[in-house]
Order: structure tokens, then sequence, then C-alpha cells
């Protein structure tokens, strides 16, 4: 992990002086006069992260903080309790526009490496680091065991959400002992928001009790990289149904299965009759997905566009709704 924090970008300065180093860094008038701060991000590497991927996902907080000004802290835990008892800090700040060029916005990074021997003293190294009276989000990353987030309850208690992505986060993250389950929020849902929406505007045409009468099974297929989603959109579909007036019973079966065909995700109802039908299958490389249906209406087919959230946009679905 100390690669990672190499890896970052920033100046390297004394943990007890990063506030002041960062009022040296906006000592311009006119540009403190456009640091408005609207939120505090931690974004903590699990010691499973890589440079690398260090870098990028800093890159996706950066993309972010276009959007909502905020203060990032990105905390960097070593691997190895050997060396000294020590945690080092890095600072980065930069100034971008906005919607025009008289919308400028700031916003500041904070990167803290420490080894598993200063997790005492992380408490308050992060409450120094943080803006005082702004909300607080927390995004775990890449943690190898979801025992090792046990450590960190100061900061799953007061975030205002707590963010991982089931896709890269450890098995045990699902049955994880959340102290606060309603502020938890997996990136691998909110990546699907718009293929969610596209379904459900389709699905809303019908009357609930014509998808539900005689539905016998729901498939869901995905090409290897996208069993995350596929799994989300399972969980989707299955609150959908219960909506529908559907009662959770051991008739009606449940599938996810790996793509035989080409595309990236697709969706099947399979019903007590073949006269009715609900497919639905999505090219998410070339940002097309089609229905096809006959749920007692008469045939329909559509087609429309399909593709996952930014991580950015991802990022900012999961925090705020």
């Amino acid at each position: 992990m100390p690669a990672c924090f190499n890896a970052l970008p920033g100046m390297e300065v004394p943990v007890g002086a990063i506030a002041r180093e960062f009022d040296q860094l906006w000592a311009e008038p006119s540009v403190s006069a456009q640091k408005a701060l609207q939120l505090n991000l931690v974004l903590h590497l699990g010691v499973a992260t890589t440079p690398t991927d260090a870098v990028e996902q800093f890159a996706v907080a950066q993309r972010f903080a276009q959007r909502y000004p905020c203060r990032v802290v990105v905390l960097c835990p070593t691997e190895s309790a050997e060396g000294p008892l020590k945690i080092r800090a890095k600072i980065y700040g930069e100034c971008f526009f906005g919607k025009s060029k008289d919308d400028t916005r700031c916003v500041e990074f904070v990167a803290l490496s420490y080894p598993p021997a200063a997790k005492a003293y992380l408490q308050d190294q992060v409450s120094v680091c943080l803006s005082t009276d702004l909300p607080l989000y927390y995004w775990a990353h890449r943690f190898a065991s979801s025992k090792r987030m046990s450590d960190y309850q100061y900061l799953l208690t007061r975030a205002q959400r707590v963010m991982f992505d089931r896709a890269i986060v450890a098995p045990d993250a699902l049955n994880f002992a959340w102290p606060n389950i309603s502020a938890v929020r997996d990136l691998a849902y909110t990546r699907t928001l718009a293929l969610r929406q596209n379904l459900g505007q389709y699905l809303s045409r019908y009357a609930p009790e014509l998808i539900i009468t005689g539905l016998r099974q729901v498939t869901i297929r995905h090409r290897g990289s996208l069993s995350a989603e596929a799994n989300c959109l399972l969980h989707w579909v299955k609150k959908g149904l219960g909506r529908s007036g559907w009662i959770g019973n051991s008739s009606l079966v449940f599938k996810v299965e790996p793509l035989a065909s080409a595309g990236s995700l697709s969706l099947e109802f399979t019903y007590a009759t073949s006269e009715k039908i609900f497919h639905w299958t999505a090219d998410l490389d070339k940002d097309c997905a089609e229905f096809t249906s006959d749920l007692g209406t008469g045939p329909s087919t559509q087609i429309v566009g399909a593709h996952l959230l930014s991580p950015e946009l991802a990022l900012s679905e999961a925090m705020f709704y």
C-alpha cells in the first residue's frame, strides 16, 4: 500500500501541517473565495488495491468533485506491520470551471498512509482532515475482508452513506453486520439505474396481473464480468414482482446464469403457456437493448439505449438517493 500512496498525486507534507499547507495552497484571494466545499468524502482503499487501481479511483473522485466540490480524504493502509509507527500525508488541490467561466470550483484531497499499528490514532487524524460542519460519506473500496471494516466504526457510524461495490468486495460484505444498514449502498446496484429505468418504463405499460399470471421462471443471463450487476437486477425484479402482487412461493424459479449468446445482459420471463413471452436483451458495448413481449395484449417490440452509469455518476446516485 505505500506504493498506492506514492502513486497518488499531491505534495507530501507533515501530518501536523496539513491545515497550514492548504492555507498556503489557497493563498490567492481569488481562488480562496471560490473554495466552497459541499461535503466530505472518505475513500478507503483496501490492502488489495493496486497502485493503478488507486489512481483510477482517485480520478473517479476528481470527476465526482467537479459536480460536488468536496474535501476527499484517501486512506491508504499498509499491509505490513513492520516499520515505524508513522502516518504519512499528501495534499492536493485543484480548481476547474463549472457551468461557465465565472463558475469556478475547487476540490481538496488529503491522502494518508498508515500502518496497522496506527489504527488507534487514525480517527483523530481523519477528524482533523475533514471539513467541519459538512456531511460525511464513506466509500470502502476493495476490502479483502469485511472483518477489517469493523476497525473503522467511527466512519461506519458517522457517515450519511457507506458505499461498497459487490463486484469487487469480499463475499462476506453482503452479510456484514453494518451498524446502520439503511445508510449502506451498493455501487453495482446504482450502476444499473438506467437499465432499471428502461425495464420499469416498458413493464409499466402492462397491468400487474398480466405480468404475474402464469409466470413460472425468471432468468437473468450475463457475460462473465457482469455477474454482480445481474444479481442486482434479479433483486430488483423480485421487489417489483412483490409490488405487483406476487407472493413468494417455491413454484416460481429465479436463475442467474452465464450468457451463451452475444450481448451483455438479458432478462426472460417464462410462462405456463408459450403464448405469453417477455424477453429483454442488452448489448452495453453498442448502447442498445431490445424488448420482445406478448403478455396477452398483442406482440410488442422496442429498441432503446442501454448503458451502465459511469463510476462518478454511480457514486453520486449512491450518495444522494
